[in-house]
């Protein structure tokens, strides 16, 4: 059949296959198995030596799996009616075809936590990832198979025959399952990731285990014990929440390129190295810094904590992903733009506005504001900073990372530290102009990949994560007024060792000169003699 009469049989002609429901079950089977599992199967071929025997078994035990469990589940659907089979095939190919895409272009395992990340993403985020290539992988992976299904007649099914048939794929699915019991150990070990890029059920299963979470952490937060305050000096602590920057692109860090002039020319500064998020997706990282026990159990959050004891707490966001939280303000850089003027206020400098009288007008004694920034969230690397910062250059400035050379990738990436490196020195020299006990604390939220071992972006699980998605930049910043206070210089603290978003709390609270309660002191990096 030539391309033009096959065209014309696809989309125009009225002529319809006749088929057994049987067979039409295999055949959906088989069409989901070889169309949608290519990069399950490229990483079975990656990860298992496929000359030899023991390598050959793996991979066709994984293939044979996949195809019985298609099989199984197709005719559970099946014994209801072949059109509702058909028409969760077609959905399901526009979704997979989807998947696919970003399976094999960026690299990503379709978990809970990625599932996370995309029901999390924004709506302007979405259409950044929206590319010709992808548009490509629907028509072929979706458009086609979809109307060829539709061409389809399936003849009058007999049900005890699907569910005989169901059952003697589900015996013949365990007695495969016990013949290979050999590789077990293989699959289990490999069971997240396998799981994570079987299409559709890694997505299926992952979303429904996500807002299972969901629902979970909405119930009723516990109450964090009741601290006291040891002091009554007015104090304000700042923290800036980064977003998806990773220390190896920090030259704080050792990183060649000199990717924070303004930070290292800033006195009273602490960088401690070794920092690991404990995540590699915004939400739960976000939560985990704003945690006494690293996220564990559904307990009050930082903010709902301080707001509770009386301090005064403002949270303004650039982005997205916080738990539910109870301040004494909630500003979105929507709102804060009608106070700004200026170029700048298309970007996080935005969350600067009236930052100062924000704190002096306060007829509370202590301040805690949360600036939660857009920093290096991609793919639009080139979008997250002002002209004037793209000092590295060439640029990407394509969504589809990997029609990019790592090169430009890069470049576009360190423009974005360059700028948080500048909005870091504006806020610190704002806070300067205060003349009291003040603290800035910045943490990212977790890393980014740019392309090393085929790797783009985040949310990685973490198990599997590299540690350019874990490895985070950590920095403090104390006026000299709260040095004084704590009575403990830059030389006595601690910068060398282990550090985690778990010390991000303690550090805060013990600042802000709380006692008891939720606190642990050997968790404040800044620990004194005091309480």
């Amino acid at each position: 059949m030539s391309l033009t009469k096959a065209f014309n049989f696809i989309f125009f002609s009225k002529n319809r296959w006749k088929i057994s429901a049987s067979r039409f079950v295999l055949l959906l089977a088989l069409v989901n198995t070889v169309l949608f599992n290519s990069a399950l199967f490229s990483f079975v071929a990656l990860n298992v030596n496929i000359y030899t025997l023991s390598g050959i078994i793996i991979a066709s035990s994984i293939l044979v799996i996949v195809f019985l469990f298609n099989i199984l589940f197709i005719s559970i659907f099946s014994i209801i009616t072949p059109l509702l089979v058909k028409w969760l095939f077609i959905i399901t190919a526009f979704i997979n075809s989807i998947a696919l895409y970003y399976l094999i272009s960026y690299q990503v395992t379709l978990d809970r936590t990625m599932m996370g990340n995309i029901f999390n993403t924004k709506t302007s985020e979405s259409f950044a990832l929206l590319t010709p290539t992808l548009l490509i992988y629907i028509f072929i992976f979706a458009v086609i198979p979809s109307l060829l299904i539709l061409k389809i007649k399936v003849t009058p099914l007999n049900r005890l025959k699907i569910l005989f048939n169901g059952f003697l794929i589900f015996v013949i699915s365990i007695f495969f399952l016990y013949l290979n019991s050999s590789n077990w150990l293989w699959i289990d070990k490999h069971a997240k990731l396998l799981g994570g890029k079987m299409l559709p059920w890694s997505y299926i299963i992952n979303s429904v285990r996500y807002y299972s979470g969901i629902s979970r952490s909405k119930k009723k937060q516990i109450l964090l014990p009741k601290g006291t305050f040891f002091n009554n000096k007015k104090v304000a602590v700042v923290l800036v929440i980064g977003e998806t920057a990773r220390a190896q692109n920090f030259s704080l860090y050792g990183y060649p390129r000199n990717t924070n002039p303004q930070l290292h020319s800033e006195k009273n500064l602490l960088v401690f190295n070794k920092t690991t998020s404990c995540s590699t997706y915004t939400t739960a990282s976000v939560a985990c810094m704003l945690s006494h026990n690293n996220g564990k159990g559904n307990y009050e959050p930082l903010p709902s904590y301080l707001t509770r004891l009386g301090v005064n707490v403002i949270w303004r966001t650039n982005n997205w992903g916080e738990p539910p939280i109870y301040t004494s303000k909630y500003q979105k850089s929507s709102e804060l733009k009608k106070q700004c003027h200026g170029k700048e206020c298309q970007f996080d400098e935005v969350l600067l506005t009236k930052i100062n009288e924000e704190i002096q007008l306060s007829k509370k004694k202590k301040t805690f504001i949360v600036l939660h920034t857009y920093g290096s969230h991609g793919p639009s690397y080139y979008a997250k900073y002002p002209s004037k910062f793209e000092v590295f250059s060439p640029v990407c400035r394509h969504e589809e990372l990997s029609k990019c050379t790592q090169q430009e990738l890069i470049n576009a990436y360190d423009n974005t530290i360059l700028y948080t490196d500048y909005f870091l020195h504006k806020t610190i020299q704002k806070l300067k102009k205060l003349k009291m006990p003040v603290m800035l604390i910045y943490a990212s939220d977790h890393g980014e990949s740019l392309g090393e071992n085929g790797l783009y972006l985040h949310g990685t699980p973490f198990m599997f994560a590299p540690k350019y998605q874990k490895e985070i930049p950590f920095i403090i910043w104390r006026s000299k007024a709260l040095i004084k206070l704590q009575g403990l210089s830059n030389n006595k603290v601690k910068q060398v060792g282990t550090f985690s978003h778990a010390n991000i709390f303690h550090t805060i609270i013990g600042t802000l000169g709380i006692k008891g309660g939720a606190y642990n002191k050997t968790l404040n990096i800044l620990k004194t003699n005091s309480p």
